[in-house]
């Protein structure tokens, strides 16, 4: 990233890392006002570009502005469920977010229209499967209104997409990937030709397939708590690594997004070059911090 930084931490009411006190709560305290400065961020600009009228409305600008916006939620609210240790929301927030940067990055970074009109039939494949799967459940639920809605909804994004997908019958997706075809289905390589699957974790994305409230979710999960000889293994503190690399991935696509913008001639969103370097001041800001806060951890373990 770029290196030049009018910006001070300081200026940006970041917390002074070497005031940070030596405690797990210090550093979980300075990391969520880093998130929520970046978050604040992430909200100015999306509110700039969103309503800015020269950046074009085609489906390419839509999608990034979108997957742009969902990870900027997806990454305040990952944070707040890390740091309050609520291990199950985050694991699943995760996966949302790592998805979202991946692709965003992915798309700015790699893509080309041959890859792009890949990205849109995925999705209009993925929903005839949800079609099929409405159909079967109106024979039980007949009239629900929520089912009702929901394949409206589902049939109108079809009939919006014909242009990039042809006109094909849902029964040739009896057999269909649930994300479209199997290729398309590929978060882990799109995040390995972009550099970005340092939070991938497959076993993770495994785990949240089990079904609620089943005897395989149970055993997985929760009847240990009552096996004396086999006690649970529940993740202890805040993971600050996941916290730091949330950050740099979400900064990563945020300025791969910015390039973007800037490469559209006569599109003018004040002051987007500073956002630039702000963003490269954050994301020094969050290394450092977690290097100190690996001190922090030395020291105890050898007081240990």
């Amino acid at each position: 990233m770029n290196t030049k930084q009018p910006f001070s931490e300081e200026q940006l009411g970041l917390p002074n890392i070497e005031l940070i006190e030596s405690s797990e709560q210090a550093f979980s305290d300075a990391f969520l006002r880093a998130t929520q400065i970046l978050y604040r961020h992430f909200e100015q600009l999306k509110s700039s570009i969103g309503v800015n009228k020269d950046f074009p409305r085609e489906p390419f600008n839509l999608a990034i502005l979108g997957l742009f916006s969902k990870m900027s939620r997806h990454y305040y609210s990952y944070v707040l469920l890390e740091i309050h240790q609520d291990w199950i929301g985050s694991q699943f927030l995760i996966e949302h977010l790592s998805e979202t940067a991946i692709t965003l990055t992915y798309l700015l970074e790699e893509v080309d229209k041959s890859i792009f009109f890949k990205y849109i039939p995925a999705s209009v494949q993925q929903a005839r499967y949800l079609l099929l799967d409405i159909e079967e459940q109106l024979q039980k639920f007949p009239n629900h209104p929520d089912l009702m809605i929901l394949r409206n909804k589902l049939e109108t994004f079809i009939a919006e997409q014909q242009e990039y997908t042809g006109d094909r019958s849902l029964t040739t997706v009896l057999e269909t990937h649930l994300w479209g075809s199997e290729e398309a289905d590929n978060t882990t390589k799109r995040g390995t030709i972009v550099g970005l699957n340092f939070l991938d974790n497959p076993a993770r994305r495994i785990a949240l397939k089990v079904k609620p409230a089943s005897w395989l979710d149970l055993q997985l999960s929760y009847l240990n708590f009552f096996a004396k000889s086999s006690p649970p293994k529940v993740q202890s503190g805040i993971n600050f690594i996941y916290l730091r690399d949330a950050s740099h991935l979400c900064l990563h696509a945020t300025q791969a997004f910015l390039e973007e913008i800037l490469s559209h001639q006569g599109v003018n969103v004040p002051g987007i070059e500073g956002e630039q370097q702000i963003l490269n001041v954050l994301y020094e800001w969050f290394y450092k911090a977690h290097k100190v806060y690996q001190l922090h951890c030395a020291k105890i373990q050898n007081r240990e």
